[in-house]
């Protein structure tokens, strides 16, 4: 049985309640949705690399969480002809590649969207509260530690997914016992403090430093701050698994060819 973009957008929407279908940026960026899908690529953010590598791997679709064009509207048209979009219009012109974006609906997915794989990538499973919608954010019960120790394992986590290092605001030595985190840029805040939260994991694009995380700081929580793919990454690669399972005449790959941080210490 063929299968085309159309379908893989259908299903994903139809089970997302929460997502209005006609105002979401899970939409089409690039190609002909109605084009049989023989094998497809899942990323987080479709870098120029990645689009070359899904062309180079044979893939006819390439799906991914965050923007194609720069932009989080759903028809992305400031930078297609502007900058490096050029370069990415070109390949997927000249490719046919399609382009779906995958972000409304996987982000909220039960068990295995975005937030329930990230808590799962840093060994968090004991939940302990949720947010009034109960699907942005989550708190979980650690045996106790202190905030030095568990930024280390966050750390360990994230190293592997191309970020070298977390950044940390609070006393090292102070016991956690509770931490929280959320859905990428939609990063925990009072009301999980509220909730018994002592620890909260954010990343840099949705805790801007004085608005959010020295605000929260001064409540006496611990920041731990990570870049947004770290926190998403996990989620794609669940996406991946959960697509090649749903619909099993696609080979589905991933992809992970976005730029990555790195760091450099300030010398003593």
């Amino acid at each position: 049985m063929t299968t085309t973009t159309t379908q893989i957008r259908d299903y994903l929407l139809r089970n997302s309640p929460w997502v209005d279908a006609a105002r979401t940026v899970d939409t089409v960026k690039a190609g002909d949705p109605g084009r049989p899908v023989r094998k497809a690529a899942v990323c987080w953010y479709p870098s120029v690399s990645d689009i070359r590598a899904a062309i180079a791997r044979g893939c006819d679709l390439l799906v991914t969480h965050e923007p194609t064009f720069w932009e989080h509207a759903a028809p992305e048209q400031q930078w297609r002809d502007r900058g490096p979009g050029r370069e990415k219009s070109r390949l997927l012109r000249e490719s046919g590649l399609v382009i779906l974006r995958a972000h409304d609906t996987w982000d909220n997915w039960p068990e295995i969207g975005i937030r329930d794989s990230w808590a799962r990538y840093l060994g968090l499973d004991k939940r302990a509260a949720e947010g009034s919608d109960k699907r942005w954010h989550a708190a979980y019960e650690i045996p106790e530690t202190t905030l030095r120790d568990f930024a280390q394992r966050v750390a360990d986590r994230v190293r592997p997914l191309g970020e070298e290092s977390v950044q940390i605001i609070g006393d090292p030595r102070m016991k956690v016992r509770r931490p929280a985190l959320g859905v990428g840029c939609v990063v925990p805040d009072q009301e999980m403090v509220e909730k018994g939260a002592d620890a909260l994991i954010m990343c840099y694009d949705g805790a801007s430093y004085w608005s959010c995380r020295e605000r929260l700081a001064e409540m006496g929580v611990g920041i731990i701050t990570v870049e947004h793919g770290s926190s998403e990454i996990p989620g794609l690669r669940a996406l991946r698994d959960h697509l090649a399972a749903t619909f099993a005449g696609v080979e589905f790959i991933f992809l992970c060819e976005h730029p990555k941080t790195w760091t450099v210490m300030g010398r003593r």
